[in-house]
């Protein structure tokens, strides 16, 4: 949780008055902006954040989801903790109107694999020798993902990985909206298990290989897409889609219970 969210909770339901967003700012923040200073620092954060007519809003709010720019994102990395470890691999694929717009992969220089993590993905340190520093990879990403929806199966692990990545690099912290293929998976396709791998199989789906960056992001658009299919009716906005594919409150208790 971050010092944002109760913020970002009321503007994923509705326009609030600027003095109103202004007010929450100036509690929060530490440094007082001028003007639109405060929106500009939350859109280098990557919230998709405007103002008109005395009113702040989210994009998503009203951008019909087939409109809306997704950026379906995968990463390997040598561990689990990113305040120990990081990131050697990440592909990212932007996504709009049923098309792939733009794409990024990239290993990352890193000193250290650890023999399972090469087991599991085929790299090795030999491999990341001469690949770019882990500081110009986030600072591209950041670039290219700006502020769209950021997709990934388990979302929670890429995205938090990166944020805090981003954030121990001195680029600021992640507040794009959000949105896990698993969760959106378990409310439209009727599988036994919700993992990658399963999926891909059940969904008959053909991506080269499996736990390499560009490849598992382009299964989770896969998925996304036959998701996209079994949508209700009243689904219209990225909004509406994110708080589709939300677990339920009961399911997310009993989960963290088992």
């Amino acid at each position: 949780m971050n010092r944002y969210d109760p913020l970002i909770r009321r503007l994923s339901k509705e326009k609030i008055p600027k003095e109103e967003f202004e007010r929450f700012m100036k509690e929060v923040e530490e440094g007082v902006f001028e003007d639109s200073g405060y929106l500009e620092l939350l859109r280098t954060y990557g919230l998709p954040i405007e103002e008109k007519d005395g009113f702040v809003y989210l994009k998503t709010l009203f951008t019909p989801f087939r409109e809306q720019v997704f950026c379906f994102v995968d990463i390997e990395t040598n561990g689990n903790s990113p305040v120990k470890n990081q990131i050697i691999e990440i592909g990212a694929i932007k996504y709009k109107n049923g098309e792939i717009i733009d794409k990024m992969e990239s290993l990352i220089h890193c000193d250290f694999v650890p023999e399972y993590i090469t087991k599991i993905t085929n790299i090795t340190v030999e491999d990341l020798k001469n690949a770019s520093s882990l500081n110009k990879i986030l600072h591209d990403f950041k670039l290219f993902l700006d502020d769209a929806v950021f997709v990934a199966h388990n979302v929670n692990f890429d995205f938090n990985f990166i944020s805090a990545s981003l954030e121990k690099a001195g680029y600021g912290r992640l507040l794009n909206r959000k949105l896990c293929t698993i969760d959106l998976a378990r409310k439209t396709i009727k599988a036994e298990r919700y993992g990658l791998a399963y999926l891909i199989e059940h969904l008959n789906i053909d991506t080269p290989t499996h736990h390499r960056a560009h490849a598992d992001a382009l299964s989770s658009l896969q998925i996304f897409e036959k998701s996209l299919l079994n949508l209700p009716p009243e689904v219209k906005t990225a909004e509406d889609l994110l708080l589709f594919a939300r677990p339920n409150e009961a399911k997310r208790k009993k989960k963290n219970l088992n």
